[in-house]
């Protein structure tokens, strides 16, 4: 098991802020692009450290990613914004993982601008996603899965994309593959 970090959010954040996930779970971490080829050498990566029984942060994406991060755009965004409590698709409200406008900054947001209406999703309670989130339930797993839940019907936001867990699992692991994974779990 290891914990592929995404290029998109670590650009920004640097490769550092996993050091405290693969230190305290043992957890091998690779920051790896989007691309097949990153994506299969950030699998190689993973695979090395759990062989050598390390748990450290590698970056594959070295093209994009440094270990600190983009400074001045983390500059930025803690003038501008705060931490604030954010409601996750199957995972619920996490305290402090989400961005508000500092005070200074209010006139631009929009929720306080105009009647932007808050919006409730009312998740299926068999969708599993929340669990495959954390790692703790593989996509074929969940009683959902390519019975109901499919890229064209997505019950949760891991199949909403090819990039979702279970949307990836649905093209790879069974169309494409065809790899027995829900032995492996």
């Amino acid at each position: 098991m290891g914990f592929y970090a995404q290029v998109n959010v670590t650009t920004v954040i640097g490769a550092k802020a996993y050091e405290d996930v693969a230190a305290r779970y043992r957890m091998p971490c690779v920051v790896t692009g989007f691309e097949p080829l990153d994506i299969l050498h950030g699998l190689w990566m993973l695979v090395q450290q759990r062989l050598s029984g390390e748990a450290r942060v590698d970056v594959q994406y070295r093209r994009g990613v440094s270990w600190k991060g983009n400074t001045a755009a983390q500059r930025l965004l803690a003038q501008v914004f705060r931490s604030a409590n954010a409601v996750w698709r199957g995972l619920g409200a996490i305290a402090h993982s989400g961005l508000a406008f500092r005070e200074e900054w209010a006139r631009f947001d929009a929720t306080r601008r105009f009647a932007v209406p808050m919006l409730s999703v009312r998740e299926d309670p068999a969708c599993r996603c929340g669990d495959v989130l954390r790692g703790t339930l593989a996509p074929p797993q969940c009683p959902l899965f390519r019975r109901v839940c499919t890229p064209q019907n997505p019950k949760g936001p891991c199949m909403v994309s090819s990039e979702g867990t279970c949307g990836a699992y649905f093209k790879y692991a069974y169309d494409g593959l065809n790899l027995d994974l829900e032995e492996r779990y």
